[in-house]
């Protein structure tokens, strides 16, 4: 009785702690189940700062903010400005896919540049509009 307690920790503690992250592999969206010890806006763009396979850069998260149930993500503009279209259209993937997946609450992200709203991302991606997170759930 015992191990099978302990056993059912263990398999508790991982679906609970477990989140799925978005990375890159051959110019297409993946997605790797990762654990984070204290899940946070700040603690995913690090985990995926730090993966070979993404675009998203260290410290491009000027900051975010909660509004009712949107997320506001201000990014560093001069880390992205040098993105292709692929490059741009995969990174902010890698970015919706993985916060809708990860933070509860929200149904939609915003997204600034250097604290202004812009028409384009970098040169290519209009984020002028909000993300629903009907189009990006992670597929089964």
């Amino acid at each position: 009785m015992k191990k099978f307690l302990i056993l059912l920790f263990i398999l508790i503690n991982l679906v609970i702690f477990s989140q799925k992250i978005a990375l890159v592999e051959n110019n297409d969206i993946i997605f790797k189940e990762i654990k984070i010890e204290e899940l946070s806006v700040d603690n995913l763009f690090e985990v995926l700062s730090s993966y070979k396979n993404s675009l998203v850069p260290q410290n491009i998260l000027n900051a975010y903010y909660f509004v009712d149930t949107a997320l506001i993500l201000d990014f560093n503009s001069s880390l992205i400005q040098n993105f292709t279209v692929e490059e741009e259209f995969l990174f902010l993937l890698q970015v919706l896919y993985t916060l809708f997946e990860n933070i509860q609450g929200i149904d939609r992200i915003y997204i600034l540049e250097d604290g202004k709203q812009t028409n384009l991302l970098v040169k290519y991606v209009n984020i002028y509009f909000s993300f629903p997170k009907e189009l990006y759930k992670i597929p089964n």
